[in-house]
C-alpha cells in the first residue's frame, strides 16, 4: 500500500539516529542493546535501499556467467553446486571474479565501513 511521508527508510534512519544519540548516555546492557540495535536498523535501510539493484545486478551476472535464464535462487545453487563438484576450476579466474563482486556487494550492506576505499562506491 501507497502511503505519504515518512517512507520506511526515512524511519528506519530516525530510530537509528535516536539510539546513535540516546545510545552513549547508556550503560551496560542497555548501551549494547542499543549499539546491535542501531546497527541492525542500518543493515534493514541498506537493504531496503540496495537489494534490489543487487540482486538484478547479481542475476545477470550469474546468468551470463553460467549462460541459463533461471531464478536467481536456482542459479545461486548451481552455481555453488558447480563450484563444489571442481566443474570451474580451470575457469577460476573469473569464478573468483564473480564471487569477489558479490561478496563486495553483500558487504556493502551488512558492513560497508569494512571495504576498501575502492570497493565502497564501485559499482
Amino acid at each position: 500500500m501507497s502511503q505519504d511521508r515518512p517512507s520506511i527508510n526515512d524511519i528506519l534512519l530516525t530510530v537509528q539516529k535516536f539510539l546513535d544519540d540516546t545510545g552513549p548516555k547508556l550503560e551496560g546492557e542497555a548501551k549494547y542493546h542499543a549499539q546491535v540495535s542501531s546497527y541492525l536498523l542500518g543493515i534493514c535501510e541498506r537493504e531496503l535501499r540496495l537489494a534490489g539493484d543487487f540482486d538484478r545486478k547479481e542475476a545477470v551476472q550469474l546468468a551470463d556467467f553460467l549462460g541459463s535464464g533461471a531464478p536467481l535462487d536456482a542459479m545461486t545453487a548451481e552455481f555453488c553446486a558447480n563450484i563444489r563438484a571442481g566443474k570451474y576450476d580451470k575457469n577460476w579466474d573469473q569464478t573468483l571474479e564473480l564471487i569477489l563482486a558479490q561478496t563486495i556487494d553483500k558487504v556493502k550492506v551488512v558492513k560497508p565501513g569494512h571495504l576498501a576505499l575502492m570497493h565502497r562506491n564501485a559499482h
